[in-house]
């Protein structure tokens, strides 16, 4: 009973502190938002334009936390929002403006939580899934079985050409032996 009290604690206490909302992107911007080894999180919101962002996510199964620290710089809603492309290089940060921000490098089939930090600003804890990928051994990919139909088709297709070819040869020896 007193952990259920400190989980609800917990939660009340996270939402009274959040102050902007954390979630995928939206399915009608990209086909998905999960993939087997990343996700794609919308940026925050405008009001926090040219600020820089940080991410906290955990692997909820081993409690493998990871912080990036100033990941990208908000982008205002003045551009448009497309995905941010982070690479790096001599160990910086550098990305373009922006739609959402893919986190890469996560396990896949497993539970995440998600928080940006901007400033003094946190936003929701966001729960997401990366998707379990189908082992290949599962996949089958021997070729299915031949109809009746399909073999006498091509029986009778190959005793045709057999006699095409046949009467193509007799066609040229008839024809060299009348001259």
């Amino acid at each position: 009973m007193q952990t259920l009290r400190i989980a609800v604690f917990g939660v009340l206490f996270t939402l009274a502190y959040a102050n902007f909302p954390l979630q995928l992107v939206n399915a009608s911007s990209v086909v998905t938002a999960a993939f087997t080894d990343s996700v794609l999180l919308i940026v925050p919101p405008c009001t926090f334009a040219e600020q820089m962002a940080s991410l906290t996510y955990q692997n909820t199964a081993t409690k493998e936390t990871v912080n990036l620290q100033n990941v990208f710089a908000v982008p205002s809603c003045r551009k448009r929002r497309d995905l941010v492309v982070v690479s790096q290089s001599n160990g910086q940060s550098i990305s373009s403006q922006y739609l959402g921000y893919q986190v890469n490098n996560l396990v896949n089939g497993t539970q995440y939580s998600f928080q940006y930090t901007v400033g003094s600003n946190t936003s929701d804890v966001l729960l997401a899934s990366t998707v379990q990928a189908a082992p290949y051994s599962t996949i089958y990919d021997g070729l299915p079985a031949r109809s009746g139909a399909m073999v006498v088709i091509t029986v009778i297709l190959v005793i045709t050409i057999f006699l095409l070819i046949v009467g193509f040869v007799l066609t040229i020896i008839y024809g060299h032996c009348m001259k």
